[in-house]
């Protein structure tokens, strides 16, 4: 069977997970060695918000893969993992989503030699409700299905492991083809902005144009 590329893969499971269990918003992401997430995949998030959490409250997130990793558990309801982390931080990280009007978290894994490789974070506002029990146990099923797509997902590109998240997100839009215009759009910033990754990116990468950006990170 052909690998199948992440971005594929996160449509499918976003869209699955989100009919079956229903969100407010959705986050698909993979994971790298260093269990960071990386090379999110939006659903009904706004840019402001996801840009806040990676600029200011990453660190700060219960349910970051480390926190997970650690719980032993493949569906990690947001309770469970705050109450493993100081007081201080759940705290923070609750004003970070009552600030946006999320309510509840679940974070479904899937691995890969006994590491995270991808998960989905499943949020809601106070019109859906928390997570209910039988919808943990619901994800709990569907958690075996998403560990089959990502088994079959193309694995990490080690040419992006120096970029930024952002960066990131830009190199693998630019493999699909994305004018300055749509990075901007899907970024939710203005293009002097995305110049500016651009112009980063270019410097990192030794390149000097669009095409062999490319062509140096996944040719």
């Amino acid at each position: 069977m052909n690998a199948i590329p992440a971005q594929e893969v996160a449509g499918h499971c976003l869209q699955a997970f989100t009919q079956i269990v229903p969100a407010s918003q959705a986050a698909f992401y993979c994971v790298d060695r260093q269990l960071q997430a990386r090379d999110f995949r939006l659903h009904q998030m706004s840019g402001e918000m996801h840009r806040d959490y990676l600029d200011n409250y990453r660190q700060f997130d219960p349910l970051q893969p480390r926190n997970c990793q650690s719980s032993g558990l493949a569906v990690v309801p947001l309770g469970f993992a705050m109450a493993r982390q100081p007081s201080r931080d759940s705290r923070r990280y609750r004003d970070f989503l009552q600030r946006y009007g999320v309510v509840d978290v679940v974070e479904i894994l899937a691995h890969r030699s006994g590491q995270p490789q991808a998960a989905i974070s499943l949020l809601r506002t106070a019109a859906q409700g928390a997570f209910t029990a039988d919808q943990l146990a619901q994800l709990s099923a569907l958690q075996a299905l998403l560990q089959m797509a990502v088994a079959n997902m193309q694995p990490f590109e080690d040419s992006l492991s120096g970029l930024t998240p952002k960066e990131r997100q830009i190199a693998l839009l630019l493999r699909q083809g994305a004018s300055n215009k749509q990075l901007a759009l899907e970024l939710d910033v203005g293009l002097p902005t995305i110049k500016t990754h651009l112009i980063n990116l270019f410097r990192k990468t030794g390149v000097t144009s669009r095409t062999e950006l490319v062509g140096a990170l996944f040719l």
